[in-house]
């Protein structure tokens, strides 16, 4: 186990917490609006039955967090090599197995972990109500939840960057909604 103040250590030298927060608001909102796709996709089609929300919405979430979390690892790897060789480079250094190189690994898989847990976390937000709730209900209480879910996420936003939570919030949930009224308008389920 790596003891805290390496922790710090590597998480000051790689801007990991920075790069990590950016991939959590990614792919939480992410996880968020493709399950709402997939709800309101069964729901315009017909096919809202809570074995198949939860089946289909089970293997989505999966794939999206697998995706996230791979394509995340790839992008960090190469980031966190640049930004060694850059550093290498200004201090005409080369960095071998010491701290330094151990902190971006470290980067790497951290902020691959956050990026494929994210949109997994979102999709059991709205997959949840399909447990335990008749279907159309299930359906209407999901549409909420994201809702709420998406105007949450963007406060949270407006906190950290320092901005108007409100604001920020009304953005992301609006910036939302339109994401799903895209979704139903453009679903072929209206011409099949």
């Amino acid at each position: 186990m790596i003891p805290r103040e390496r922790i710090k250590t590597y998480l000051d030298l790689t801007e990991t917490q920075a790069v990590s927060r950016r991939y959590f608001l990614i792919g939480f909102f992410d996880g968020l609006l493709t399950i709402a796709g997939l709800i309101i996709g069964a729901f315009i089609s017909g096919h809202n039955d809570s074995r198949l929300v939860l089946s289909v919405g089970f293997a989505t979430m999966l794939a999206v967090g697998i995706s996230s979390a791979w394509g995340a690892f790839e992008a960090e790897r190469i980031e966190q090599e640049s930004l060694k060789r850059k550093r290498e480079k200004h201090l005409l250094f080369r960095f071998e197995d010491g701290i330094i190189e151990d902190a971006h690994r470290f980067a790497v898989f951290v902020t691959s972990a956050v990026h494929g847990i994210a949109p997994i976390i979102g999709s059991i937000i709205l997959l949840i109500p399909y447990l335990i709730l008749p279907p159309l209900e299930a359906f209407e209480f999901s549409i909420i939840l994201c809702c709420i879910s998406l105007f949450l996420i963007g406060a949270l936003m407006g906190r950290i960057f320092e901005g108007n939570i409100f604001i920020n919030g009304l953005r992301t949930l609006i910036l939302g909604l339109l994401i799903m009224l895209l979704v139903a308008v453009l679903n072929p389920a209206h011409v099949v």
